[in-house]
């Protein structure tokens, strides 16, 4: 259904109700106040008989009463019928009084009719109804002497009634010339004002679909519909110089897109021999890392079983010392003996490789090293999961400090977060610089770390992870190599959203020299990377 047709529906609905309604309160009012006015002039002239009755004297006759009531007939058209029933009023009336009912009916004779005496009650009320069209009325007549009496009147109310109907028929026709003129008139304004313009401007937008830009709509007058025109006129103005810069963007673009992509095409030459460089860096590193945490693991270990090897070695020479032992016996110690010496001197050699750590002091670029530790570490083992985001607050200009042992602490921490987090997660590595001391702190988005595991951490050998993913030193180093720079480690977790771990370290350099420093390869710094976190 088109809104024309709506708006057709609704004006006529609407003028149908409206001239509906009013015509039937009308009517109604109308049809009351006859009536009303016509049972009220049939109550003056029922009390006009009743008191002209009232006035006759005690010895009046019947026929007096007959008559009385037939002029009445005659003055009054719409008397249809009178009616008198005249008793005494004494209870105790003997027979003899009979009572006497006069019935004047128009265009019939006087009826005169005696009645024998019969009891009855009082009457004290006045009865009215309504049976067709005509209005009955009682009223009770006080008549003088022992008389009393009972008037009925019959009041005809067929002029009203016709009155009525012919003006409720020429109400009707009126009421639907009136809608019909009504509907027809508000149709014809709202096509004309409203409509006809919205067809215009409809028009308009289906040759605008078309891609006819250049349409325009006739603003007319300045109402709603002549803004919304105007509007719509702006709109295609706009449009129009949208789509000029469009097309000449388009071209502009065109040529662009062209010249990047043969700049592109050298440059992805350029990146590919990159490419190849930075594996053959990150496989190189990666060696280096695995080989430093394979040196200090064979550290940690030739340092360990040097003490029971001396002690087995030592039990063995005394066991040779006796001089009844059997041959056979003391051929076997001896290649025992030859043995502990070698796995000795291998401890030894291992043990003589390593020195006190004396960290270097010099000025290092704190962006660039952990870019070179994010690097290190994601090329080694991490290359498939998050990217890792280097937040800088604060580029310290003079930092010093050892930035090998620095670099190796960030790998740790990296590799220990990467551990940490799922595909999906996050790492983040921060530096801010505050009271002359750098911060740097390595966030995750992993499991966390409980409580319970927050107060060994730190401690050599203890680990979070399962059997064969951690040797439990990794956190235990770092806190080694920030003490021996002079700064400290603290960790910050809450299980379910993450760790923080956060190095704090002079912004000039310190450490404590030799009496502090672990048993490291001064050469290349080797540390284990599998951490407890």
């Amino acid at each position: 259904m088109t809104i024309r047709s709506k708006v057709w529906l609704l004006v006529a609905a609407t003028a149908a109700v409206t001239a509906g309604a009013t015509l039937w309160v009308r009517i109604y009012a109308m049809r009351t106040e006859l009536t009303r006015q016509a049972q009220s002039s049939a109550d003056e002239i029922a009390d006009d008989i009743k008191q002209n009755l009232e006035r006759f004297e005690p010895e009046a006759e019947e026929r007096d009463y007959a008559i009385a009531l037939s002029s009445y007939i005659n003055r009054h058209p719409r008397i249809q019928r009178l009616q008198l029933v005249v008793e005494h009023d004494t209870p105790g009336s003997p027979p003899s009084s009979p009572s006497v009912r006069i019935v004047a009916p128009r265009g019939e004779s006087l009826e005169i009719t005696r009645l024998p005496s019969l009891p009855r009650e009082p009457i004290v009320y006045t009865r009215k109804a309504t049976e067709g069209d005509v209005y009955i009325l009682q009223r009770f007549v006080d008549l003088k002497g022992p008389w009393q009496a009972t008037l009925l009147m019959h009041w005809s109310l067929s002029p009203v009634q016709s009155l009525i109907r012919v003006t409720e028929r020429w109400s009707l026709i009126l009421g639907i010339a009136h809608l019909v003129l009504l509907v027809l008139l508000i149709g014809f304004l709202i096509n004309r004002i409203v409509l006809r313009r919205l067809d215009k401007l409809a028009t308009a937008m289906r040759d605008v679909e078309g891609g006819n830009l250049d349409r325009r709509v006739v603003v007319g007058a300045t109402d709603e519909v002549g803004r919304l025109s105007q509007g719509f006129n702006q709109m295609l103005d706009q449009l129009s110089n949208a789509n000029r810069e469009i097309r000449e963007f388009n071209l502009r673009l065109a040529h662009e897109i062209e010249l990047a992509t043969q700049d592109l095409s050298r440059k992805n030459l350029a990146l590919g021999q990159l490419n190849r460089l930075l594996n053959d860096l990150r496989r190189d590193n990666a060696s280096k890392v695995r080989l430093a945490t394979l040196g200090q693991l064979a550290a940690q270990l030739a340092h360990e079983i040097g003490t029971p090897l001396s002690s087995v070695s030592g039990h063995l020479q005394l066991a040779l010392l006796q001089h009844d032992l059997p041959p056979a016996l003391c051929e076997r110690l001896e290649v025992a003996s030859r043995e502990i010496g070698r796995i000795g001197r291998i401890v030894r050699d291992y043990l003589d490789s390593t020195r006190a750590l004396e960290p270097e002091h010099k000025l290092t670029s704190l962006a660039k090293l952990l870019e070179e530790a994010v690097e290190v570490t994601g090329g080694v083992e991490q290359s498939d999961k998050s990217t890792v985001t280097i937040d800088i607050i604060d580029e310290p200009a003079n930092f010093v400090t050892d930035p090998g042992l620095l670099r190796q602490i960030v790998i740790n921490l990296l590799s220990n977060a990467f551990d940490a987090i799922a595909s999906d997660g996050r790492v983040t590595v921060s530096a801010s610089v505050k009271n002359g001391m750098v911060a740097i702190a390595v966030s995750d988005t992993g499991a966390g770390i409980s409580p319970d595991d927050l107060r060994s951490i730190f401690e050599p050998f203890y680990t979070t992870k399962g059997r064969g993913k951690g040797t439990g030193l990794g956190l235990a180093i770092c806190r080694e190599l920030a003490k021996a720079l002079g700064g400290s480690i603290e960790v910050e977790s809450v299980p379910g959203k993450g760790s923080t771990f956060t190095v704090h370290l002079p912004l000039h350099g310190g450490g404590e020299g030799e009496s502090g420093a672990p048993k490291l390869e001064s050469g290349t710094h080797k540390i284990a990377t599998g951490g407890a976190a």
